[in-house]
């Protein structure tokens, strides 16, 4: 299983980190917003027959200890209520949402999403390979779809509690597009989440940048968590919430 750090926008050359793995490294930087080059990228990955899950910065075991619990805080809280939604976005091959389905003792409905339909095959293979999820009414989903058009995707306002991104962002930020794809992409999370959802983006960017751009893209109320340093890195989980209506209180004007 590989796993793989971003290099921080502005910093070393991504062709240096990816040439162990791709052979056209040197030009992925400058195409890393467009869905061919995610297509070329985990062909080569899966060369060999076998495909294998690539994580950016971290698998999912690394964070298995923070996500399990918030997913239980943000699902429906009420007995036999129904599962909790999860959107994993631009998953690639990695072992997040797969981990979430067979680990969580809770019913969940799990989206996993990316442009890319060779990720996604490949995705679908690895399914194949993992044991029963722990609750049986627990659901997994592989979509081809753009994570900067959601609804293009099929998938409505308020349609999940919780929508995960690793690497996503840190991508679309890092290529010659930049914050306007990226900003595009946090708008569609926060638009499919429930109120009261969360959105939680990991990532290796210092808090002093990613939460300036949070804030512009999605609003105030940004929080930061540090996951911990893995690989001699500091990770960060960053989590915008999409807020509930108010509720009118007694003796409120009509």
């Amino acid at each position: 299983m590989a796993a793989l750090r971003l290099p921080p926008r502005g910093g070393p050359a991504l062709g240096t980190l990816l040439r162990p793995l791709c052979s056209w490294a040197d030009g992925l930087f400058h195409s890393m917003a467009q869905p061919g080059t995610w297509d070329r990228f985990y062909t080569q990955q899966d060369t060999a027959g076998t495909p294998r899950h690539f994580n950016w910065f971290f698998d999912y075991t690394a964070i298995s200890g923070l996500l399990l619990p918030t997913l239980q805080g943000c699902g429906p809280s009420e007995p036999n209520a129904s599962p909790t939604r999860v959107l994993d976005v631009g998953c690639g091959t990695s072992d997040l949402g797969l981990g979430l389905y067979r680990d969580s003792p809770h019913p969940v409905h799990i989206s996993c999403v990316d442009v890319s339909p060779v990720a996604i095959r490949s995705l679908h293979r690895l399914l194949q390979e993992v044991p029963p999820p722990r609750h049986p009414l627990s659901q997994l989903h592989l979509h081809v779809a753009d994570a900067t058009d959601l609804e293009g995707g099929g998938f409505g306002d308020g349609s999940f509690h919780l929508v995960l991104d690793k690497g996503t962002c840190d991508s679309l930020l890092r290529c010659p597009q930049g914050p306007g794809q990226a900003g595009r992409l946090v708008a569609e999370c926060l638009r499919v989440l429930r109120p009261g959802g969360s959105l939680l983006q990991f990532s290796d960017e210092d808090p002093d940048a990613r939460v300036p751009f949070l804030e512009q893209a999605g609003g105030a109320g940004v929080t930061v968590q540090e996951v911990g340093h893995i690989g001699g890195i500091c990770y960060y989980v960053y989590t915008l919430c999409r807020l509930a209506p108010e509720t009118p209180t007694n003796g409120a004007l009509d």
